[in-house]
């Protein structure tokens, strides 16, 4: 019985042409593709097609890439290998907590032209609600169907471990590339990063980088941020900005958890105490209250102001229509409470997030008369307001 299942679905991939067994497999990952080859001979030509990266690219949108000097399938497998590696790097990426880095601590890899990853560093710029974009490194696919990484004119490495986690470092020369995959036991990955940075080879390859570009670089860790964008189920997820009530604009962070649960975390560029990815507000319920609100919802949001943009020393005010309304807490060390109040207040301040029919959303905390409006930094995958 079960081999007669295995031939009749053999059969079916074997009616299908090899453009549609090309398009199935561009969806996988390598390993994936590899191991789907093994299912039945159709798969097995279709993974050593050169035409394989050609079917991911135009799955990507991006041009077709140069064909390799060696027309073979291990060259079709490496440049399909190095596309499947530029689309796992395209995103949001937040910089990990490091003493020795002032650099901004949220980088976007986007497409450049001629099949290009390009990442710039984000930072608040100190124009209204634009962001200010800085160049960093540039990811591109040689003739030999490898990538190769710059940060300016100085080749770096850009190394995955797992499947969210980067380290951006100086390249090491001579030495080939390594990659830890996802799910890789902990005594691997260890081995992994003692290895690299054994005081030998981390010695050599810093005084390889300083003769190059006059200076050193240390190693640069990022983690992806995985829903940068709201949805319809989650319209309060993703990286937004707003600017606060010191006037200055921020990088918040909003996450739902598994229980229904929400937290915004405050990405900050400052020094001191809540500098990092500090805590703003939370609930362990995400449900929104709908419409018609109570006359004491709609009074606690008329009496509040909102803070938009500051021109020649003018605050801009306006509201929005509201579509829904959450209840949160806030995190008591952010919110700046008076010394005098009891710790159960501090940590027990009540707000409102009100959800706007355009999308976006602000929020605010009781006895301030002030609402924080925050738009997106990102959509379809591109920023905006720059």
């Amino acid at each position: 019985m079960a081999s007669s299942v295995a031939a009749a679905a053999e059969t079916a991939l074997g009616d299908l042409p090899e453009d549609a067994l090309l398009a199935i497999l561009a969806f996988l990952a390598p390993p994936d593709a590899a191991a789907a080859a093994c299912a039945c001979r159709a798969l097995a030509g279709a993974a050593s097609s050169p035409e394989l990266p050609l079917a991911l690219a135009l799955r990507l949108g991006l041009p077709p890439p140069r064909p390799s000097p060696e027309a073979c399938p291990a060259s079709a497998r490496r440049l399909f290998r190095s596309l499947h590696r530029l689309r796992r790097l395209l995103g949001l990426w937040r910089r990990l907590p490091s003493s020795h880095s002032t650099s901004p601590s949220l980088a976007a890899f986007e497409w450049a032209p001629r099949a290009t990853l390009a990442a710039s560093l984000l930072a608040p710029s100190s124009h209204g609600l634009a962001v200010s974009k800085s160049p960093f490194v540039t990811v591109s696919i040689v003739e030999s169907g490898d990538t190769v990484a710059t940060l300016g004119e100085v080749p770096v490495c850009v190394n995955f471990v797992g499947n969210n986690h980067i380290v951006v470092e100086a390249a090491s020369g001579g030495d080939e590339e390594e990659e830890m995959q996802g799910g890789s036991p902990p005594e691997e990955m260890y081995m992994h990063f003692a290895n690299r940075r054994s005081p030998g080879a981390g010695r050599r390859r810093r005084e390889r980088l300083g003769r190059r570009k006059g200076g050193r670089m240390e190693a640069e860790h990022f983690v992806r941020i995985p829903d940068a964008e709201p949805t319809k189920a989650r319209p309060l997820q993703g990286l937004w900005k707003g600017i606060c009530e010191n006037r200055t604009l921020e990088f918040y962070l909003v996450t739902y958890d598994d229980i229904g649960g929400l937290t915004c975390r405050r990405v900050s560029e400052t020094k001191g105490h809540n500098s990092g990815y500090s805590p703003l507000f939370w609930t362990t319920d995400a449900t929104f209250l709908e419409p018609p609100f109570s006359e004491q919802e709609l009074d606690r949001y008329s009496c509040c102001e909102h803070i938009q943009v500051v021109t020649s020393g003018h605050t801009e005010m306006q509201s929005k229509g509201v579509s829904w309304i959450m209840c949160i807490n806030s995190s008591y060390d952010l919110v700046g409470p008076h010394p005098s109040a009891p710790l159960d207040d501090m940590r027990n301040l009540e707000g409102r997030i009100w959800l706007y029919e355009d999308g976006t959303f602000g929020f605010g905390f009781a006895g301030s008369n002030s609402i924080i409006d925050l738009r997106h930094v990102s959509l379809d995958g591109c920023i905006v307001d720059t």
